[in-house]
């Protein structure tokens, strides 16, 4: 039975509508399928990207300079890889630097020499430079001439007991630390005048000009601010001018014959000392010290024959002393 016309423009419509249908889906699909491979490849990029990163914090951490062996082909991946290998590298190494950069600084050595000279003021202002000091002396003294003459079996003793007729001389000294033995160890030497020597009390007799020199060692011992204890000696020799009634018996003796010489007369000397010294300020001292000597001067030693008479005379004084030293000290 044959269609109606109506239905037969309908069948001859439909292939026409499938079409349009079908090119639609296929305008509409097509971006859709672009976009999917790119979308595929910025994730595989951004995957190769992450691994990359991960390798190569890897590998400096790991400080391995060399590549593996089994590396890939060069491609995007390697060139991404070793375009952001180099980074991390650069970045570090300001960081190691920085870290390191305080640890070089010197500031610890000056430090620990101001503590050092801070924790020993009173050793280095004991010791000091080279000192000069002066200062008069008050002495006592108890001293006996030895004297004896003899002329072929007969002898005359011309001994007796004095004590010196003056009581002030002045002294004269220089010092230095010693640091290797000792902070607080001074040794120097000095000199000390008495001027005209003379015996006092009964038996007036006069000797010369008297002088000694002498070297000295001394301790000082700290005990208060700027105040220390001072405990010394002196050993030396002395020497005798002759002069007033010595030198006039030198004279009697050589218009007899006496071989007897009028240079000075030399003898010895050894005492200890203790006392105190203060700091006035930073190159003067004041001290005082109790001194305490021995000294023996030799006189006359003297054997000879003199017109076929045999002679000798033998003088020699021994003295023990008893002073107060008084001085100042100033720092060179």
């Amino acid at each position: 039975m044959p269609l109606p016309l109506r239905s037969r423009h309908l069948f001859q419509s439909f292939p026409r509508v499938c079409c349009g249908i079908l090119s639609a889906l296929l305008v509409f699909a097509a971006p859709v399928s672009q976009a999917a491979p790119s979308r595929s490849s910025k994730t595989s990029k951004a995957s190769r990207s992450s691994k990359a990163k991960t390798s190569a914090s890897k590998k400096s951490s790991a400080a391995q300079p060399e590549e593996s062996p089994l590396a890939p082909l060069p491609g995007p991946a390697t060139e991404a890889k070793a375009a952001e290998e180099p980074a991390p590298i650069v970045a570090s190494k300001p960081a190691l630097e920085a870290k390191a950069a305080p640890a070089l600084r010197p500031a610890p050595a000056p430090r620990s020499t101001s503590a050092a000279r801070a924790s020993s003021p009173a050793a280095s202002a004991a010791s000091g430079p080279m000192r000069i000091g002066v200062g008069p002396d008050l002495f006592l003294e108890s001293a006996r001439m030895n004297g004896s003459q003899g002329i072929n079996t007969s002898l005359r003793d011309e001994s007796f007991e004095y004590s010196s007729a003056g009581f002030l001389s002045a002294t004269a000294w220089l010092t230095t630390p010693v640091p290797s033995v000792s902070e607080r160890l001074r040794v120097g030497g000095g000199l000390r005048i008495f001027g005209n020597y003379a015996a006092g009390g009964g038996r007036q007799f006069g000797f010369g000009i008297l002088n000694e020199v002498f070297a000295s060692g001394e301790y000082g011992l700290p005990v208060a601010d700027k105040t220390e204890v001072v405990f010394g000696g002196r050993a030396g020799l002395s020497f005798l001018v002759p002069g007033r009634e010595f030198s006039a018996e030198i004279h009697r003796l050589q218009e007899q014959g006496v071989s007897v010489w009028s240079v000075p007369r030399v003898g010895w000397l050894l005492g200890p000392s203790v006392g105190g010294r203060r700091r006035m300020s930073e190159r003067i001292w004041l001290r005082a010290d109790v001194l305490a000597q021995v000294e023996q001067q030799y006189l006359f030693a003297t054997s000879q024959e003199i017109s076929g008479l045999d002679f000798n005379k033998n003088w020699s004084t021994m003295a023990l002393r008893l002073g107060l030293s008084l001085g100042a000290e100033f720092s060179l």
